[in-house]
């Protein structure tokens, strides 16, 4: 009767079992790459191998390679010299702020000298005096305890004594061994025995280690009162009596990676590297974070930063791991490609919109891999996504279609067809059963009826450019237009017919700005009309001037979108990123771009319960429970001062005087701005109070050159940032600067002496005289070369310039068009050209003449020209009245709307000047493949062109598929 009932026990447990495994599944977090920068050896200023890596507390790091020491500050890498070129293998950050060095055949001590330059002081002497070296000598790994600084060379351990004493000690055992310091003891491994410690004497075996004998032993560091041993079976306790295996996750981990060397982070938690590269991050209680592979081959070493971010070494280079962010990144790591536009969770699944649909799976322990769905066309954009308990919902080039639950293959909920894409889907957050699908020509208002998606209204869109949608209370709707003004519906959400629209103009208090268009902002329960850098809110009758919500470093509010959500309150541009923490009252700038501009799309809190953001080329992800370190705001610094003299050499001055410093007489300074970050992308702008006051652009350019500063007391004011975050506090350096002997007191009382009046007088009139043959000469120096620059431009202009309007020519155009085309292949980006022809320009010339005609064609170039916002940016004379415009990095949306402002400019500006005259545009938008013709994007735009000219002129018409269809054949 037992076995019977204990068999039944075991079948229904088994059946349980069985039932909660989807709900597991389902359940198992997805979570991506912590974010990350890599420097590859092509990106490095020395060759591999790359060994070991140390952080200073000014934000300075030090990498090991090849051929001695890389210095990495302020973004910029470089080499310092150290006994030669020879290869380091461990470096050790002390106590007192230096940097001990060790390699092949070095071993010393680098010493920060106030200038920011480094002395190199060599060591191996002191090795020496404590027995004989081998030579070379090998010294390969170093550990610093109150004791002093600890090396071993050759199986004997060294000891440097702050007294200037040296010890030598043979080591027990045989082999290179790696010292680790715990607490303020340095251990090591011995094969075949265990752990041993250096003892006051001699090197004394732990009690109870024999068991890590033949065990790889990557890191010991001192724990509850003990010791934690990271071993190659898992962690490891030592009391100092006994050894304790410590059952973790890391026990199946290590077998996998097997592990190679740590660290304990400033949070408590460790991090573990594996011989072939892999990256293992445990939390205080042992539990296995994450686990990443950032370096192809093997590692070597790591190190935090003040930034809370990871920096490992491997052998193909350095890679800085972001762990400090509470955002992580699905990329092409995990399968993705090409531009991506919006995410979405359905199904138990992370599901992608691009080119094509791309989907993954929860998958516990490792990192989720992306497949690309055959539906609906992998080579097709796919714009919008929303997973919904009826199925998922995807908006395409082609339309609208849905996956109903268990489905295989999707259903159109529309009629195919090629000029109604559909770009925005946006559920109502009142009402589960509507969902609003905004489409190219028409709005779609989608019902759930019977469990399954379906049409229910359509109306036309009368948005040409979308620039924000929001549904702020039940069934009313607002969105801006990229010709300027607000649209506002109001739907009934239980017939699902439209009973109202309105359009909002000035008329109603918003506040617009030619060529920008209106986008409509909503954050915090209020709602915002932006145009330009002018911004209006509904008051609930009309629009009245008003103030964003503090953003800080908000570069682009014209851009501006926001969302709130469970999980906060989210702000965005395309390149920039805010998070409002729920319950907080302000945003916070998040720092997760990489140089690169992001193109953030919309924050979606997904039905996981996870907050993602698609990026141009990514999906991040944000972890709400995230707490990494308060970080110190970054300090703006100078890295290097150069006095410059006539008839002396360079001198190098210190970066933090104590006073103002005294410069000679016509003294010149050369500047190397510095940032204390570890971030690469970084900007900077001065100004000189007296010299200069007004504070320079932002700019990526680190170096100043003054040649020759006038008399007087200076303050030099420096200011930096990341890009696209917020400025540092301006940094001071205060300068004084000899008059020339002329021009003091005491040559004034000497000459008094003869005749005071007289000697005044000519002191006076040479010092006017020298200052004006000096100024004389800088201009006809500066005149001279300016004319021989502007000689040369003028040659090279010849080529490349339209005679008749001043801009590029075709010749130009087609140089440009192939090298943008190359360019944008290569990062994976868009292209746009817009073919616009002047309407009825024949009938203008037959009316004004041609000489009007002409000046009439230089006008709208000018107009072009002035619409360009980026140095990339081109506009040509393609020939005749025909102009061309070429906007790399430009999505479809956007360039429709550059093209409308275009449009506007011209048809108003030509108006203002007494001779109207409008264009017809034709856009056309690639991703371009660095096989394929350019000019079939060319041609394509001009099929879009004819079918504006010959449809009503003064339009703007973008390129379908059959236009493609037409140039390819």
């Amino acid at each position: 009767m037992d076995q019977v009932r204990m068999r039944c026990v075991v079948g229904l447990l088994a059946w349980a079992m069985l039932c909660l495994l989807p709900v597991a599944q389902a359940t198992t977090p997805i979570q991506g790459w912590p974010l990350l920068r890599h420097y590859g050896a092509n990106q490095l200023p020395a060759p591999p191998a790359y060994a070991d890596v140390v952080v200073t507390s000014d934000g300075s790091l030090y990498a090991g390679s090849g051929e001695g020491v890389m210095l990495f500050r302020s973004g910029v890498w470089e080499v310092l010299e150290v006994a030669g070129s020879a290869p380091v293998y461990s470096l050790l950050l002390a106590r007192d702020g230096s940097i001990y060095v060790a390699g092949n055949g070095v071993f010393g001590q680098l010493r920060p000298r106030p200038d920011g330059t480094h002395d190199f002081v060599d060591l191996l002497p002191r090795l020496a005096s404590a027995g004989p070296l081998r030579v070379p000598a090998e010294v390969y790994s170093l550990g610093e305890t109150s004791r002093g600084i600890h090396a071993v060379s050759a199986g004997a351990f060294f000891e440097l004594r702050s007294d200037g004493t040296t010890s030598r000690r043979a080591l027990i055992g045989a082999g290179s061994f790696k010292l680790m310091v715990a607490g303020d003891e340095v251990y090591y491994r011995v094969e075949g025995e265990g752990l041993y410690r250096m003892g006051a004497s001699a090197p004394e075996r732990v009690a109870g280690t024999g068991a890590l004998a033949n065990l790889r032993v990557a890191g010991v560091w001192a724990y509850q009162g003990g010791l934690l041993v990271a071993a190659g079976d898992g962690f490891h306790f030592s009391d100092g009596r006994q050894l304790h295996k410590l059952g973790s996750e890391a026990d199946t981990a290590f077998v996998q990676h097997a592990p190679y060397t740590g660290i304990a982070l400033a949070n408590g938690g460790w991090v573990i590297g594996s011989s072939d590269g892999t990256v293992l991050r445990f939390s205080p209680d042992l539990r296995l974070l994450d686990s990443v592979r950032p370096n192809r081959g093997g590692m070597h070493d790591f190190v935090e930063d003040a930034e809370g971010s990871l920096w490992v070494v491997g052998e193909s280079g350095l890679t800085r791991l972001r762990l400090s962010l509470p955002w992580t990144r699905y990329d092409h790591r995990h399968g993705l490609g090409g531009r991506l536009f919006d995410s979405t969770w359905y199904d138990g699944q992370l599901w992608v919109a691009g080119m094509g649909v791309w989907r993954a799976r929860a998958s516990a322990g490792s990192s989720p891999q992306f497949s690309q769905l055959p539906w609906p066309y992998p080579d097709m954009e796919t714009f919008a996504l929303r997973g919904t308990d009826a199925g998922l919902v995807v908006g395409d080039r082609h339309g609208l279609m849905v996956l109903d639950p268990g489905a295989d293959q999707p259903r159109r909920l529309l009629d195919v067809e090629l000029a109604n894409s559909v770009t925005h889907l946006l559920p109502s957050a009142f009402n589960s059963r509507w969902m609003l699908a905004r489409g190219i020509r028409q709005m779609n208002l989608l019902e759930q009826r019977d469990g399954r998606w379906q049409v229910r209204a359509q109306w036309p869109s009368q948005v040409r450019v979308l620039q924000g949608l929001y549904e702020v209370a039940p069934g009313e709707v607002w969105a801006g237009d990229g010709a300027g003004g607000v649209h506002y519906w109001r739907l009934d959400l239980d017939t699902g017919q439209l009973q109202e629209h309105r359009r909002y103009t000035a008329e109603q208090g918003v506040l617009l700005e030619p060529g920008y268009g209106t986008r409509v902002f909503a954050s915090g329960g209020e709602l915002y009309a932006i145009s330009g850098m002018r911004v209006s809110r509904w008051n609930g009758e009309r629009f009245v001037a008003a103030a964003l919500p503090p953003l800080p470093g908000l570069m682009s509010p014209w851009e501006l979108e926001g969302q709130d959500n469970e999980q906060g309150g989210f702000a965005w541009t395309s390149r920039q990123l805010w998070w409002r923490r729920p319950g907080a009252t302000d945003f916070e700038l998040q720092r997760v771009g990489d140089g690169r501009m992001p193109g953030f799309a919309t924050p979606a809190l997904h039905r996981d319960g996870q907050v993602r953001v698609v990026t141009r080329d990514s999906v991040l992800q944000l972890d709400g429970t995230h707490s990494g370190p308060t970080l110190a705001p970054a300090r703006a610094r100078l890295d290097r001062i150069e006095l410059r003299r006539p008839g002396h050499g360079a001198q190098v001055l210190p970066l933090s005087p104590a006073a103002a410093r005294q410069l000679p007489a016509g003294a010149g300074l050369v500047l190397r701005f510095g940032i204390q970050s570890m971030e690469p992308e970084v900007e900077f702008r001065y100004r000189m109070p007296g010299y200069h006051d007004v504070w320079s652009p932002w700019s990526a350019g680190r170096e100043l050159t003054y040649q020759r500063l006038p008399g007087g007391d200076y303050t030099f004011q420096l200011q930096a940032r990341v890009r696209g975050d917020l400025p540092t506090e301006p940094v001071d350096y205060p300068l004084q600067v000899a008059a020339f002997w002329y021009q003091r007191v005491w040559a004034w009382l000497l000459f008094g002496g003869v005749g005071v009046v007289f000697v005044a007088m000519v002191v006076r009139l040479r010092t006017r005289s020298v200052n004006a043959r000096n100024r004389e000469l800088e201009w006809k120096i500066a005149a001279r070369t300016a004319a021989l620059e502007a000689a040369n431009a003028r040659l090279s202009a010849l080529a490349v310039t339209d005679g008749l309007t001043g801009i590029a020519n075709r010749h130009a155009m087609e140089k440009a068009l192939q090298r943008l085309w190359q360019g944008c292949a290569r990062h994976n980006e868009p292209l746009a050209v817009m073919m616009i022809d002047v309407d009825h320009f024949k009938r203008f010339n037959d009316s004004y003449g041609h000489h009007m005609g002409d000046l009439q064609l230089r006008r709208v170039a000018d107009i072009l020209s002035a619409g360009m916002r980026d140095a990339d940016e081109l506009v040509a004379r393609y020939g005749g009245e025909e102009f061309m415009v070429i906007l790399p990095a430009c999505e479809a949306a956007a360039a429709a709307s550059r093209a409308e402002q275009l449009r506007s400019a011209v048809e108003q500006e030509t108006a203002r000047a007494g001779l109207p005259v409008t264009i017809s545009v034709g856009v056309a938008v690639a991703h371009p493949q660095p096989d394929e013709d350019p000019m079939a994007l060319v041609r394509c735009a001009d099929q879009a062109l004819y079918r504006v000219k010959f449809g009503g002129r003064n339009r703007v018409e973008a390129a379908v598929l059959d236009d493609w269809a037409t140039v390819r054949t």
